[in-house]
């Protein structure tokens, strides 16, 4: 049987499903500031490009750097244990890094001029944005529940708050 690029997450542990959705929830919110940010004008020169993605790579390796810290509390000094907790935090901390990757494809389709920048932009919002707000379904499921519409809510209200999150972010800080 082949075998599928994507983990089974009903056999992984509770704690390493919640660092996942930390990192899919923390990458989402930081791309979603720089995504609110840059202006038209960085899109129409590709500097939102380079801008998106380097905001996503290094957030997850200044997360991976974190955690590898953070994980020397209680170390044993056991070399094959260090190697799978520094895989298992590299792996968990990937939604960081991908989730730059369908701002900078727009926001690179803009600059080749096949989209007018502020559509691009305010596709790259909305996508964040909806990729958020789908977090209260994924968590149901992740549990073991059907989603249900108060999972839809939660989602929504977690959205709404990343929004205002990264709105906050880029009026106190640009």
């Amino acid at each position: 049987m082949p075998r599928s690029r994507r983990p089974d997450l009903s056999t992984f542990p509770v704690d390493r499903l919640r660092d996942r959705m930390s990192s899919y929830i923390y990458g989402n919110i930081t791309v979603l500031a720089v995504a609110i940010a840059v202006g038209p004008e960085q899109i129409e020169h590709g500097a939102a490009v380079l801008t998106v993605l380097a905001t996503a790579v290094l957030t997850y390796l200044a997360h991976v750097l974190s955690h590898l810290v953070a994980h020397t509390i209680g170390d044993t000094g056991d070399d094959d244990e260090h190697r799978e907790t520094f895989g298992a935090i590299m792996r968990d901390a990937n939604p960081i890094a991908t989730s730059g990757l369908i701002p900078a494809v727009l926001y690179a389709v803009a600059w080749a001029d096949w989209l007018p920048a502020q559509w691009a932009q305010t596709a790259a919002i909305v996508i964040l944005v909806v990729r958020i707000g789908l977090v209260g379904v994924f968590l149901q499921r992740f549990s073991g529940r059907r989603p249900s519409f108060l999972g839809l809510w939660g989602g929504i209200v977690l959205a709404a708050l990343a929004f205002v999150i990264g709105l906050v972010k880029v009026v106190l800080t640009h």
